[in-house]
């Protein structure tokens, strides 16, 4: 009984630690940057797979003063 009526305190523990408003604040921050870089990576995956990245090594390998991979 005596376990019950110590749950159902309403008061709050001065040493609970709880996450807050500066928490939250963090991961939105968190969660914003993730979405910008998984954005930018799909481009950057995209690319790749249209034969960007073939074309871009044919044409440093074109330029003169680079050695050929031959």
């Amino acid at each position: 009984m005596e376990t019950v009526l110590m749950l159902a305190q309403p008061e709050v523990d001065k040493f609970t630690v709880t996450p807050g408003v500066l928490g939250f604040l963090v991961v939105a921050a968190i969660g914003g940057v993730l979405y910008f870089l998984m954005r930018s990576m799909t481009g950057k995956l995209a690319h790749v797979r249209e034969g960007g990245f073939d074309q871009a090594a044919e044409a440093a390998a074109d330029e003169p003063g680079q050695a050929s991979k031959e």
